[in-house]
């Protein structure tokens, strides 16, 4: 078994955990913690979320939003150590869709987010693909999927852009801060997740 790529102890320096009381609502569904992710294996040793506190601030507001119009936001990524991004490299090297090694990773920033919706049972709704389904499906487009699908996924990337984040085209589930590159990559030193 691979050793844990974050410890459940001290966060992050630099980085808050994510909660219901500072992401109103938000449900947190970590894929990297579980076997449900392009590994087929968990890397995240549990289900907690970090990211800087800037991100939570405009992540609350994106939930607020979505909460007048009966959504409920659902965190599947935050902040990303390397070893984790080493490890989805491995499973799936593709520059397209993820960050090569020797490269910063903008979840590495805490600054980015996977995200999805939920009704406001806790209830995960369909949307145009599964996390990390990197095909035509996950794309920006949604003219492939069904209209009440591809609605619920405007009204996401609308209020995701209300809140001060952009979005990228291949993956519909991925937001950044705008000025995410302004921020340096947090790693925790001693957990195989310094340099590159």
């Amino acid at each position: 078994m691979a050793a844990p790529c974050r410890s459940s102890a001290a966060p992050p320096e630099g980085l808050i955990e994510v909660n219901p009381e500072n992401v109103p609502g938000v449900i947190l569904d970590l894929r990297y913690a579980s076997d449900r992710n392009i590994t087929g294996k968990k890397i995240y040793p549990d289900g907690r979320a970090w990211l800087r506190k800037e991100t939570i601030q405009k992540l609350a507001k994106a939930a607020r939003d979505l909460d007048e119009k009966g959504y409920r936001l659902v965190l599947w990524d935050a902040w990303r150590p390397a070893s984790a991004q080493r490890a989805l490299w491995a499973a799936k090297p593709d520059g397209r869709f993820l960050t090569p090694p020797g490269k910063i990773s903008r979840h590495r920033r805490g600054t980015s987010v996977d995200v999805t919706l939920a009704d406001k049972s806790g209830k995960i709704l369909d949307m145009p693909s599964d996390h990390d389904e990197f095909n035509a499906k996950a794309d920006e487009d949604f003219s492939d999927v069904p209209k009440e699908v591809a609605k619920r996924a405007r009204m996401l990337r609308n209020a995701m852009f209300a809140a001060g984040f952009s979005g990228v085209p291949d993956e519909w589930w991925h937001y950044d801060l705008r000025d995410w590159g302004s921020y340096e990559p947090i790693d925790r030193k001693g957990v195989g997740d310094s340099g590159e």
